[in-house]
C-alpha cells in the first residue's frame, strides 16, 4: 500500500471512530455524552458534554454557597464532595481561586488541601448569598459572569441584574451573541491546550451545555485551547459561552445510584484521576428519569 493510501486509510478509520455518539439520559432534562476527536496518536482530545434543557420544571442551576468558617470565602473541597453536600445531581468546578500552589509532580505539597481556606477571583454568589465581590483587576481571565435567577444569562464583566441568586465570574469570555470574544492581549500566549471547563447557552436561553475537556495526558487527551472551545460551542448551537477554571481543577461529577461518579479524568500534580480540591462549583439539580415516566 502506498504512503498516500495508508494515510487515507488512517484518516477514514479515525473519522469512523469520531462519529458523534448518542446522548445518554442522566436525569430529567439532563443528558451526557463523551466524544473522542483529533489524531489518536499525536493529538487526542476527549470531550465531555452535558446538555441541559432549562425548560424542564424540575431542573435548576445553583452555585456552592460560601463557607467562611475558616476565615476566607470558601473552604476547599473536591467536586465530588460538593455534589454530596449540596444534594445535587451534577457538579462541575467553577471559579478561579487563591491562594493556590500546583504542587510538585505526584507530591502532596499543593495548596489548598480539602479543608483549607480559599477565596475566589471575581464576583460569586451561592444560595442567594454573596460569596465574593466584584474584583476587576485581580485576574485578567475573569471577563464574564454567569447569572442565575429568573433567567439564566452570560454577561460581559462581573455584574448581574437584580433578582440574581447565584453567579460565577470567570473566563475568558468565549462567545457573545454568536461571535467570538477577542482575548485580552496578555492572555493570548496563555491560551494553549490543556484541561478545560466551560459553559454555554443557546440564544433563547432554553438550552445550556457544560463542556469539560480532559488534557495533559499523552495518549489519552492533550486538551483544548480557547479557539477549540469556541468551535465546539458553535457546533452545539450556543450563542454565548464562557470558560470556568481549568487545568487540574477540571472535574465533572454526577450522582448515580451507587454514589457520586467523576465522569472525566482530572489530572492534579501530574497524576491522572487525582481530584484537586477547589473553591466552588456550578450545581445542577434535576428530577430522576423515573419521575418523567409516570
Amino acid at each position: 500500500m502506498s504512503a498516500r493510501l495508508a494515510l487515507l486509510a488512517l484518516a477514514a478509520a479515525w473519522q469512523a471512530q469520531a462519529v458523534t455518539p448518542a446522548d445518554r439520559p442522566l436525569f430529567d432534562g439532563v443528558t451526557y455524552r463523551q466524544e473522542r476527536r483529533g489524531d489518536p496518536a499525536a493529538d487526542p482530545m476527549v470531550i465531555h458534554i452535558v446538555t441541559l434543557d432549562l425548560t424542564r420544571p424540575g431542573l435548576r442551576l445553583g452555585v456552592t454557597p460560601p463557607d467562611r468558617s475558616r476565615g476566607m470565602e470558601y473552604v476547599a473541597h473536591t467536586v465530588r464532595d460538593a455534589l454530596i453536600a449540596n444534594h445535587a445531581q451534577v457538579a462541575v468546578n467553577a471559579s478561579y481561586f487563591l491562594p493556590f500552589f500546583g504542587g510538585s509532580p505526584k507530591g502532596d505539597d499543593y495548596y489548598p488541601h480539602a479543608g483549607e481556606p480559599v477565596s475566589v477571583s471575581g464576583a460569586a454568589m451561592g444560595g442567594g448569598r454573596v460569596a465574593s465581590p466584584v474584583e476587576i483587576d485581580q485576574d485578567l481571565r475573569v471577563s464574564a459572569i454567569l447569572c442565575i435567577g429568573r433567567r439564566t444569562d452570560i454577561r460581559a464583566g462581573q455584574r448581574c441584574p437584580a433578582g440574581t441568586r447565584d453567579a460565577i465570574a470567570a473566563g475568558p469570555h468565549l462567545l457573545q451573541g454568536g461571535q467570538p470574544v477577542p482575548l485580552h492581549r496578555a492572555l493570548i500566549a496563555e491560551g494553549g491546550k490543556g484541561p478545560r471547563t466551560a459553559f454555554g447557552l443557546s440564544t433563547d436561553r432554553r438550552r445550556a451545555w457544560i463542556l469539560v475537556v480532559d488534557g495533559r495526558q499523552k495518549g489519552y487527551s492533550m486538551g483544548a485551547d480557547n479557539g477549540t472551545l469556541v468551535a465546539l460551542f458553535r457546533e452545539l448551537g450556543a450563542s454565548d459561552a464562557m470558560s470556568f477554571d481549568g487545568g487540574g481543577s477540571s472535574t465533572l461529577a454526577v450522582a448515580e445510584a451507587t454514589g457520586p461518579v467523576v465522569l472525566n479524568r482530572p489530572i492534579h500534580t501530574g497524576v491522572p484521576g487525582r481530584e484537586r480540591p477547589v473553591a466552588n462549583e456550578l450545581l445542577v439539580f434535576a428530577a430522576p428519569l423515573s419521575a418523567t415516566k409516570k
